[in-house]
């Protein structure tokens, strides 16, 4: 059977058929061959190959028993329609009669992936998450940008960070192009500025000494910005640019506090904002920004310029969803942005990231939302795992065309397109690991299992707060998941390396759960010596080597599975956080065995955001 284009049918179309050719030889060993007629009469049967016009997203496919015939509105829509085909085909290449007239819920469908917080990915991984857009049929793509790009007019911008450059840049935005996947700059421009703020000469721009925001009262604060943009984006065609300009702190409180003071409440945001529009404008572009700071002075909402794209965001289950109703009511242009619950987390928190995905998406489509983007970030290094996220972003590919569906037949198509699976178990195994975060305490925006990772047992911050039941009953639910990922390599045959990363955050998690009780014994006997007798201190020492020595093996496994995905980036902060906890297990082995006793650690602050950042910092300044 051939696959049949029409005569006027363009590279992009000849790109779908070449691409569904591929795909059914790979699954089938069936070679279907491309081919061009200027008349359908005469030919046997045949998948036809058509367009309806010069864009869009929607499709049609007619499957009877003389062909199947595929028409996209767009050439991106055809490439859609070859998608739909190749799940519908089975193992021995049939399809079943039907027919199917599919468009999007929202025009913009993506993902934006971090890759400032310590980890830059491969070429090779990001075409790879390319090619996974186009499977799910998500048609975006942003790499959030804090420094981790090499400016020629500022090379200490990024160096020494693995930063991406010009030539890779314009490599994918070719590649994603070619795909129907737009490549959206992204480039911070407030807030967030730390990286580059720590250098002396870009010192005097900062708002405080936190040099965190970019003080909007001095004009080399825009002097800059212009000779990042000039360099910086060329490199994209998108129309699109993100300048995100989320949590600025400081805002206004430093350098810029007079001119705050002037602009009136939200003002300076306003005024910044208005700015880089115009900048952002100079190349082409419509301008993106992160919504948290406008919705503190929803009065000022009015006075944004019409053009300006809004990102409204928040990560936890429970959420006022309904409050981009504010940029509805105004004319304003909005995408709904979830996140996938993976950051500050070994393996995401599952529940909270399909709960939140499928929240915005209904508030989203109820106001009128332009896009919905699911958001992947780094917070802390970004040890989470590439692989660990591929649920996330298809539960949002899911609620972004269509809306909600059954878990069960979800589940199953989630295998069969990510992993090449026939059945659900790939999704039973993200969901089951990902509902496994119970230690006995809450930490905001995270998962009390990754806190206790990479805490260490001299201070036992996060130690503390465990308890040992629910520590116990999640060691039990952990050690039953582990043991199937282990053996469900038919499951991940699409992606093997998947299954090492959910193993190895599996093995990460038993670990730090064994490292909190080992931990609890530890403080115990700092605080009460008889609480260990000799024999008992013995023992703990024991265990305690013994997880300082699992604790150096998992690090080589997070060096390994860190580098099969991207370059070295700024892995050796991470290991460096993984070694410190290891010294510690390392110290309290040997104060067991020698029956010195160091001293209690200091009275615990409490697990409320401000204490839980301030901890984390005090530990990573060491």
């Amino acid at each position: 059977m051939p696959i049949v284009l029409a005569p006027a049918s363009s590279d992009a179309d000849f790109a779908s058929a070449v691409a569904l050719r591929d795909e059914v030889l790979r699954r089938t060993d069936l070679h279907l061959p491309v081919e061009t007629h200027g008349r359908r009469d005469g030919i046997p049967p045949a998948i036809e190959l058509t367009r309806t016009g010069v864009a869009g997203d929607a499709y049609r496919i007619e499957i009877e028993a003389t062909g199947a015939r595929l028409e996209g509105s767009g050439p991106a829509g055809l490439r859609y329609a070859v998608e739909t085909l190749l799940q519908l085909a089975d193992a021995r290449g049939s399809l079943p009669l039907c027919s199917i007239d599919d468009a999007p819920d929202f025009p913009k469908r993506g993902i934006m992936l971090d890759v400032s917080r310590g980890k830059v990915p491969t070429l090779e991984t990001l075409c790879g998450l390319v090619d996974l857009c186009v499977r799910l049929k998500l048609n975006v793509l942003m790499l959030y940008v804090e420094h981790t790009f090499r400016f020629r007019r500022h090379p200490k911008i990024g160096a020494g960070a693995a930063p991406l450059d010009a030539e890779t840049l314009r490599a994918l935005d070719t590649y994603a192009a070619a795909q129907h996947v737009e490549l959206v700059p992204n480039l911070q421009s407030l807030g967030h500025m730390e990286h580059v703020l720590k250098h002396r000469e870009y010192q005097p721009l900062a708002e405080t000494d936190a040099r965190w925001t970019l003080a909007c009262a001095e004009p080399g604060s825009y002097r800059l910005l212009a000779d990042l943009y000039d360099e910086y984006l060329p490199n994209f065609r998108s129309p699109l640019f993100c300048a995100d300009c989320d949590e600025p702190w400081d805002l206004g409180r430093g350098r810029s506090k007079q001119l705050a003071e002037s602009l009136g409440p939200g003002g300076l945001l306003l005024d910044h904002v208005r700015k880089i529009r115009e900048m952002s404008a100079s190349h082409g572009r419509q301008l993106m920004i992160w919504a948290d700071f406008v919705h503190n002075h929803p009065e000022r909402i009015p006075e944004f310029d019409r053009d300006v794209i809004f990102l409204d965001w928040w990560y936890e289950a429970a959420h006022d969803y309904d409050k981009v109703r504010r940029f509805a009511e105004h004319g304003l242009a909005f995408w709904v942005c979830p996140g996938t619950s993976s950051w500050n987390c070994l393996f995401p928190r599952m529940d909270n990231a399909l709960t939140n995905i499928a929240r915005w998406a209904d508030a989203g489509r109820r106001h009128g939302a332009g896009g919905l983007l699911v958001t992947d970030w780094g917070d802390f290094g970004h040890y989470n795992l590439q692989g660990n996220s591929w649920l996330a972003y298809a539960w949002a590919a899911q609620h972004s065309w269509s809306g909600d569906e059954d878990p069960a037949r979800f589940d199953r198509a989630f295998g069969r397109v990510v992993f090449d699976e026939p059945g659900s178990a790939a999704a039973s195994l993200y969901r089951a690991l990902g509902a496994v975060h119970e230690a006995g305490f809450g930490v905001f925006n995270g998962s009390a299992l990754q806190f206790l990772f990479f805490d260490d047992v001299d201070r036992a911050y996060f130690v503390r707060g465990a308890k040992p039941a629910p520590v116990r009953r999640s060691l039990a639910k952990l050690d039953r998941v582990r043991r199937k990922i282990a053996s469900a390599d038919a499951a991940f045959a699409g992606d093997p390396l998947a299954q090492e990363e959910l193993r190895y955050a599996a093995d990460a998690s038993i670990h730090a759960l064994h490292k909190a009780l080992a931990g609890l014994a530890y403080v115990a006997w700092r605080e009460d010596p008889k609480s260990q007798d000799a024999a008992g201190r013995r023992r703990l020492a024991r265990e305690m080597t013994r997880l300082a020595d699992t604790e150096r093996t998992l690090g080589q496994r997070l060096r390994e599975l860190w580098l099969a995905r991207s370059q070295e980036s700024n892995l050796a902060w991470t290991l460096r956080r993984l070694e410190r906890s290891t010294a510690s297990l390392r110290r309290a082995a040997r104060a067991l065995g020698s029956g010195r006793v160091p001293a209690a650690p200091p009275p615990h602050e409490g697990f409320a955001p401000g204490s839980v950042i301030r901890a984390l910092r005090d530990a990573l300044k060491e």
